[in-house]
């Protein structure tokens, strides 16, 4: 299989009762061929950050610049930290939000989010989807508020919210990580393939289903480009670079 340009959507850490070890996720990246890749820790909010910052440390030791860290944020991490500096221990190269961590999708402290993002110049990622707090259309006002920060859309769930986003916000973007096909022929459809990542997600995928992580992987990405075709395909995963 040849390489893969990018993932915009990666993770090290704890996820419930699994631990993806970050040495692990490196050595999987490499032979999975993929060149660059965006990752965050899940363990943020459940461990002492100490360790954290030794899962990520442990990922840009080993991966030799291909991994771009992106940090993870909690509410908590604001409240002791307002402009999140005493956690830029590295260079990071986005924000990641979970609606699961208890953020309100217009709320205060997601604002100052943004706005730190503004600042520094740095991408937010969004998970979407499995609650109706967090679903892709409750993100709409604070990314016409910060129009010129660039949005993730992660997961673009439910589709059609995040559709409407995407075509009234052009630096905001949409991962297919755990996407349906018929959800990413959406986006072709609509012409919208110059606003999404490829993104997997990996390793939680073996979280969810019984297929090793790694074989998941490479059927996911031929299932893809099957898909889209090589043309469309090469371009969602060219299109990290407007995002790093």
């Amino acid at each position: 299989m040849s390489l893969l340009r990018c993932d915009s959507h990666v993770h090290v850490g704890w996820f419930k009762d699994n631990y993806f070890d970050p040495a692990q996720v490196v050595k999987d990246m490499n032979i999975l061929g993929v060149q660059k890749w965006i990752f965050s820790s899940t363990s943020t909010g459940n461990i002492p950050y100490k360790e954290v910052k030794k899962e990520i440390e442990t990922v840009n030791s080993l991966s030799e610049g291909k991994a771009y860290p992106f940090l993870w944020v909690t509410p908590e991490m604001l409240k002791e930290s307002s402009d999140l500096q005493k956690y830029f221990f590295c260079k990071f190269y986005g924000l990641k939000i979970h609606g699961y961590n208890g953020w309100r999708a217009n709320g205060k402290s997601l604002r100052r989010v943004f706005q730190i993002a503004r600042e520094f110049n740095l991408p937010v990622m969004l998970h979407t989807g499995g609650r109706p707090s967090c679903e892709a259309g409750k993100y709409l006002k604070i990314c016409l508020e910060f129009e010129d920060v660039v949005v993730i859309l992660a997961h673009g769930r439910p589709v059609d919210e995040a559709v409407m986003i995407l075509k009234q916000c052009p630096l905001v973007y949409t991962d297919i990580a755990f996407m349906p096909l018929s959800d990413i022929k959406k986006l072709v459809e609509l012409d919208l393939i110059p606003q999404t990542l490829f993104g997997t997600d990996y390793p939680i995928t073996s979280y969810y289903f019984r297929t090793p992580a790694r074989t998941y992987y490479k059927r996911r990405r031929q299932a893809v480009e099957a898909a889209l075709g090589e043309t469309l395909f090469r371009q969602i995963v060219s299109n990290f670079s407007y995002v790093i």
